[in-house]
């Protein structure tokens, strides 16, 4: 297991072997091992389970601010534009409503002339957890999730066709 944690956002990798029995061609029993690797990007009550469109959003916004960040880091007062958002009703939700509606946002703020990127978790309009990292902080966010991008594996078609349907 791979695991990163800063400020209540966490990233773990795990792997875990599955084996299959079958027999051979001359009846001589055999075993697969296969390696499932599964991804778990968290951050506070907002789990990403190795959707690669969210996790994609999310180290995109999170180069963008860097590449901001040092360009604007010997300007005065140089805002970075960013303003990204990942938004999920779960019609099931416990809190007693009908359904409830979770935000993940990352922003750019400046204070003091030095920029931090704002992630805030929101439920139901009400911001629950949030953090603000300085650029080191986001680079430690962007390695630990494009670890986790890297180990991504695609899922196995067992008819073996490959899906050409465009």
């Amino acid at each position: 297991m791979i695991a990163f944690e800063l400020g209540g956002i966490k990233v773990e990798i795990r792997a875990e072997l599955e084996s299959t029995e079958y027999k051979d061609a001359t009846n001589r029993a055999r075993v697969h091992f296969e390696r499932k690797v599964k991804i778990l990007v968290k951050f506070w009550d907002f789990p990403i389970l190795g959707n690669l469109q969210e996790l994609s959003l999310i180290k995109s916004s999170l180069i963008y601010f860097m590449q901001g960040y040092w360009k604007r880091s010997g300007k005065e007062a140089s805002r970075i534009d960013l303003a990204t958002e990942i938004i999920r009703n779960d019609p099931y939700a416990t809190c007693g409503n009908d359904s409830e509606t979770q935000l993940l946002s990352f922003a750019a703020r400046q204070k003091n002339k030095k920029n931090f990127l704002h992630i805030s978790f929101q439920r139901n309009d009400l911001i629950v957890n949030e953090v603000y990292l300085n650029g080191q902080e986001v680079l430690m966010l962007d390695v630990a999730i494009g670890k986790g991008i890297h180990f991504l594996t695609p899922t196995i078609d067992r008819k073996g066709d490959f899906f050409y349907d465009y």
